[in-house]
């Protein structure tokens, strides 16, 4: 049953609380990849790596996944990050949606009117809660939205295998080589021409119809097109208080009657949208060949490309996307074999499709029509594609032709042959266009205006100068070489202009930069979170430096192994005593879980982070530290020299059974471990924290001793605090050392 309850507490670190309490990993993972039992783990073959001797693991006590030889791990929000490449955000999203929990809104609820007299003037739709209905109301959810799309799909596909008039429309799709698999694939459908065809179809329920305008499909006829839109958007404050005429039901009609329907999907295959297509010969007669559903609460066609669902597998093994720019172009281009290709939904190419396609692949090839109209859109998208800083190619087909008329003519291999040889670098597009018809070596004035175009869209590129391998940089060294000899100009003098370029360019983003925007809902805080924690993450990881040493290694894996040991150190081992970074930033969220009532344990600390890099480390530590305790109580005999340990395939011993797990009494955690291995292991690194921080303030003492900036008498002083420090370093050794025997 779906947990839709909200709470005072509904804050981000309770909610993924509440979602990892709903799923299981082990059936979540089971959903991308076979596993099977292994002792207490579960094994299968890894997904992103040719595993031919699985190196999967899923342990379900912890909750966790593990692949040795990609050296990937962590949770469940971490593995729907890594499988279905997407920000924390999003993970968070898609486990929300499957955990049926409901996250706090982004916006404003929408408000609709519930079922009364439909003669009512007084029925309307709202989507402000500023606004105060006189009569009784009802909000919508995000997934009644969904509900209603995935409907709309349905029926607009039923409707084009049975409805009278789809006639034409089979006959249109069997013309164009789109056959049942296509359909099916798809979900390809029909919405036939009559008025009232959709109104009839939920028997005019008024709540029904409102939703149905909020997804866009239905248009009130008592509205202006801008009210139509807001009410598609939901957009606060633009609604009217009250409907002009009296509800009936002529007063909605169907957005796309008498088009083949093309239904959009997101990546996780849900109907958001649609775009409809008039079909020749056919009832409707609309100038509008193609259009699309407005922006609504689901659907932004700036933020979705057509195919992607089902392309996205296929990019995972090419780590290529192909563009298009028609619905039936890409699905053509999946018929004869190009299951890597996506489309546009009557928008040009932009920023944020391409920062989409970059989680999914290495290249991308535009393919444009051979017209001028391809061309232009071509020259249009070169400054997005290098400022993007991606792999880019133009692909502009011959004789005016479009992609689904040159498969259908030619087949695949030739057109597989064009992507090899005739698509151009986006780089080297923009040098054909821009000097096409200019004489380079006389036409001085035109020659000159082309080369300065193409430097100012080559310094938009986001290069790493401090990086000598970087590919963004090698590419942009190799062009201008190629321009400097193309143009008959000296390689300084590219390069100089070419800087000037770049701090011009510098300056324009810097000081366009927009400002901090106020956090609205839950989804923004986990975004903005995520990419606070992540701004010095590689260095951080990286940097050896910077990791935590054995001593502070050794603390973090007693916490994760024993929830309560924690307290013990507050005192004598704050937090500004810790030195590496990660350390710190556990440490404080052991202290806000502290702060919220909620036990340090494994299972807590691993969901408060989103750092997919800081779950797997937290996942490593917490598996060592595990592995060390049982193998320090068997030494003691705390544990039956009998027991038999499973193993993994690399031989380590796998982690204690009776290891605490997600516990809420303090007492309960403590029983689980020896009391005097608990003792003996907190005090030994609290000792190694003092020794530590005696040797780092010995160091300091002595290099004063060495330095001018001490008198003769305080450098006497400082001499035998020294001495001092070290006679108390040999007999605190000795003593370790009786101890020990």
């Amino acid at each position: 049953m779906s947990d839709n309850r909200r709470t005072p507490y509904d804050d981000l670190a309770t909610v993924k609380e509440r979602i990892r309490d709903a799923i299981d990993i082990v059936a979540l993972v089971e959903q991308y990849v076979p596993l099977r039992r292994v002792g207490r783990n579960y094994v299968g073959r890894c997904p992103w790596h040719d595993d031919s001797r699985p190196s999967f693991y899923v342990n379900p006590e912890r909750q966790t996944f593990k692949c040795w030889v990609c050296n990937i791990g962590g949770d469940i929000f971490s593995f729907i990050m890594k499988q279905e490449n997407t920000s924390f955000k999003e993970a968070l999203e898609i486990l929300a949606d499957k955990a049926g929990i409901t996250l706090p809104k982004k916006s404003k609820p929408i408000y609709i009117t519930k079922n009364s007299d439909p003669n009512n003037p007084q029925n309307q739709s709202y989507n402000n809660t500023d606004l105060q209905p006189e009569h009784e109301t009802t909000e919508i959810t995000r997934k009644q939205l969904l509900n209603a799309t995935d409907w709309l799909a349905k029926i607009y596909n039923d409707a084009l295998q049975n409805h009278h008039e789809s006639e034409p429309v089979k006959k249109y799709l069997k013309d164009r080589g789109i056959d049942n698999n296509e359909i099916k694939k798809f979900q390809i459908g029909y919405a036939p021409y009559e008025q009232n065809w959709l109104v009839n179809k939920v028997n005019a329920n008024q709540e029904k119809l409102q939703i149905l305008e909020i997804v866009g499909n239905l248009i009130n006829a008592d509205k202006s097109y801008d009210q139509q839109d807001n009410v598609a958007q939901n957009t606060p404050n633009n609604l009217p208080k009250q409907l002009n005429n009296s509800f009936n039901n002529t007063r909605y009609y169907d957005r796309f009657r008498g088009r083949l329907m093309f239904p959009i999907r997101d990546t996780q295959n849900r109907t958001i949208a649609f775009g409809g297509r008039v079909i020749p010969d056919g009832l409707q007669k609309s100038k509008a060949k193609y259009i699309n559903s407005p922006e609504t609460p689901l659907f932004s066609k700036h933020h979705t490309l057509y195919g992607l669902d089902i392309a996205k597998l296929k990019m995972k093994e090419t780590r290529r996307a192909i563009i298009m720019e028609g619905y039936t172009d890409c699905i053509i281009a999946h018929k004869f074999g190009f299951g890597d290709s996506v489309a546009v939904l009557g928008t040009a190419l932009g920023s944020e499709h391409i920062k989409i396609l970059k989680r999914y692949v290495d290249k991308m090839i535009l393919v444009l029509d051979g017209d001028e109209a391809g061309r232009k859109r071509a020259d249009q998208v070169m400054e997005l594609f290098v400022a993007q800083g991606v792999d880019m190619s133009i692909l502009t087909l011959p004789n005016n032709s479009d992609p689904c008329e040159f498969l259908l003519e030619h087949g695949a291999d030739a057109f597989e042959l064009l992507l090899k040889t005739e698509s151009v670098n986006v780089l080297e597009h923009a040098f054909q266009s821009l000097t096409k018809g200019i004489d380079l070596q006389n036409d001085i004035v035109a020659s000159t205006n082309a080369l300065d175009t193409i430097l100012t869209i080559i310094a938009q590129s986001p290069t790493n100068s401090s990086t000598p391998d970087d590919p963004i940089r090698i590419r942009i060294e190799k062009t201008l070489q190629n321009l400097a000899h193309r143009f008959n100009v000296t390689e300084r003098l590219i390069w100089d202009r070419f800087r000037e370029k770049q701090n011009r360019a510098k300056d324009k983003k810097y000081n366009s930069s927009a400002v901090n925007l106020p956090v609205e809902n839950l989804s923004d805080v986990a975004e903005s979170e995520w990419e606070l924690e992540n701004q010095n993450d590689a260095a951080m990881w990286n940097s050896a430096e910077l990791l935590p040493d054995h001593l502070e290694r050794a603390m973090l894996e007693l916490w994760l192994s024993d929830a309560t040991s924690i307290y013990e150190f507050w005192e004598s081992v704050p937090i500004d005593r810790c030195r590496s970074p990660i350390t710190v930033a556990i440490y404080k969220k052991c202290n806000e879980l502290i702060d919220r009532d909620r036990l340090v344990n494994f299972g807590n600390l691993i969901v408060a982070f989103d750092s997919p890099r800081m779950k797997n480390y937290l996942d490593e530590v917490a598996a060592e530290g595990e592995q060390k305790l049982f193998a320090m109580q068997m030494s003691k005999g705390k544990i039956d020299p009998n027991y038999q340990a499973n193993t993994d395939t690399d031989g380590n011993l796998d982690e204690l059974n009776e290891i605490v797990q997600n516990t809420e009494q303090h007492e309960l955690a403590k029983e689980k471990f020896d009391p005097e291995l608990r003792a003996k292991l907190i005090r030994e690194i609290i000792e190694g924290f003092d020794r530590r921080d005696a040797e780092r303030n010995r160091m300091i003492d002595e290099n004063q001793l060495r330095g001018n900036s001490l008198s003769e008498e305080e450098k006497e002083r400082k001499l035998i605090q020294v001495r001092e420090a070290l006679r108390q370093k040999q007999e605190d050794k000795r003593k370790r050392f009786e101890f020990g025997n």
